[in-house]
């Protein structure tokens, strides 16, 4: 577990630099995913137009719907994220921080995903693809213990991790 924390503190921050210095791009998200042993981990950064339909505090019964929607469905790890059954892996309580809507700001949503597995999983299927057909491309970026990569997704395609 410290190596897997370990690896994730010097992925992250890296990636998150990248994503500092990039612009937020409607269609797009990140996707950062760690292996270690038998756990992983994965993280999603979007903006809130790819999972919502705005990124502004919503302002119609509609939107708050919409809204409460969305953060019950990223609380569901096993509805967005599918280790392939072999790994047999469980879905620890996600972390997802939705945006606070300042004015004038653009909204991102993160949600960190853990998963303990009896295996490595070989593959992940994205079934966020199916919910929130917004997104048009994921950015994956990929630490395991064959070493880092970064693949770009597109619509219906999953996650190898070989």
């Amino acid at each position: 577990m410290k190596k897997l924390i370990a690896l994730v503190c010097i992925t992250i921050p890296l990636v998150s630099q990248a994503h500092e210095h990039a612009a937020h791009v409607h269609g797009a998200a990140e996707i950062d995913v760690a292996i270690e042993g038998k756990k992983l981990l994965i993280t999603l950064e979007s903006p809130a137009d790819n999972l919502l339909g705005f990124e502004r505090a919503p302002k119609t019964e509609a939107e708050k719907a919409k809204l409460k929607a969305v953060t019950e469905q990223l609380n569901q790890a096993a509805t967005l994220f599918v280790p392939d059954a072999a790994a047999q892996c469980k879905a620890a309580t996600p972390v997802v921080n939705m945006p606070s809507f300042k004015k004038g700001e653009h909204s991102d949503i993160d949600a960190e995903y853990s998963f303990d597995c009896q295996s490595v999983p070989s593959s992940v299927a994205l079934s966020l693809w199916k919910n929130f057909p917004n997104f048009k491309k994921l950015n994956a970026n990929l630490a395991t213990a064959k070493g880092q990569k970064q693949l770009s997704l597109k619509p219906g395609q999953d996650l190898s991790l070989k």
